[in-house]
């Protein structure tokens, strides 16, 4: 196999939500960065679902098509530090695609590279040993691979192997993982997006149930002795706001901005389009 199109591809989106949602309580388990809130998982699953939910009424069978929609849906419907990064990664995706009606493993590299170099620029204090991280590796192992094969079959496999080898890295980066025993959790909940994904391209979709939800319930980490710098984390709520425009940000107003917003919160992540 060596290109995906538009018919594909969202298939690949369904199974990816489908995955997410069957494995979001687990994720929610893992949660104890930047704050141990427990609800990684859930942010992740309403944000993707929300964008794959519009992406798959898309009429067209074209990518660049389908992902402006996901693009767009996943923005939209974005909770929490999870949920806004992952809409990055995709919103990167969808300008590497913009012209594309599918893709073929190289336009796949070209497209992970920038779903990472948007998903970093959106975060004002990026931290390695997050869901950023996991997605640069994957991005740099999608580069390595080029020339190498042209079936994504292998591009893909090779692809999310690395994934979850810079996941079971996370721990080794990022200290509050390591006492906690954990991965994190960002990078987990795209791993299962990206899993249930390259199930649907080897043709074994993932469908929704309840199965792993109560088994993870019985399973989560107490987050009361979990460690948190209270000199980085002041604010314990997580809030989205949506702002229209009547005209596009420029650079100066943006930068303005992020400097009032860092005044008054933590941990921010700050998107600016041409509309919102």
């Amino acid at each position: 196999m060596e290109r995906i199109n538009g018919i594909l591809f969202k298939q690949m989106l369904e199974s990816g939500m489908n995955n997410l949602s069957n494995h979001s309580a687990e994720i929610d388990a893992l949660n104890v960065f930047p704050v141990p809130d427990g609800d990684t998982g859930t942010n992740m699953h309403l944000t993707v679902s929300n964008g794959v939910k519009e992406a798959l009424k898309t009429n067209s069978d074209s990518v660049k098509d389908i992902a402006k929609t996901l693009s767009r849906g996943l923005l939209m419907g974005a909770r929490g530090n999870s949920g806004v990064i992952t809409s990055q990664i995709f919103r990167g995706i969808y300008q590497a695609v913009e012209d594309l009606d599918d893709m073929d493993a190289s336009q796949l590299a070209h497209a992970l590279v920038n779903g990472s170099r948007v998903a970093y620029r959106a975060v004002m204090r990026p931290v390695e040993g997050t869901i950023l991280t996991v997605a640069k590796g994957m991005s740099d192992k999608a580069c390595e691979m080029l020339g190498q094969s042209d079936d994504l079959t292998v591009v893909i496999d090779e692809i999310i192997k690395h994934g979850e080898y810079v996941l079971s890295q996370t721990p080794e980066m990022l200290p509050v993982l390591k006492q906690a025993g954990v991965v994190d959790s960002g990078g987990q909940g795209l791993m299962v997006v990206l899993q249930g994904a390259y199930d649907a391209f080897l043709g074994k979709e993932v469908d929704y149930t309840l199965e792993n939800v109560s088994k993870a319930s019985s399973t989560s980490v107490s987050t009361d002795d979990l460690p948190m710098d209270e000199a980085d984390i002041k604010f314990g709520y997580c809030t989205e706001f949506i702002i229209l425009l009547d005209k596009p940000l420029t650079k100066e107003e943006e930068k303005g901005l992020k400097k009032f917003f860092l005044s008054i919160g933590d941990s921010l992540v700050l998107v600016a389009d041409e509309e919102i």
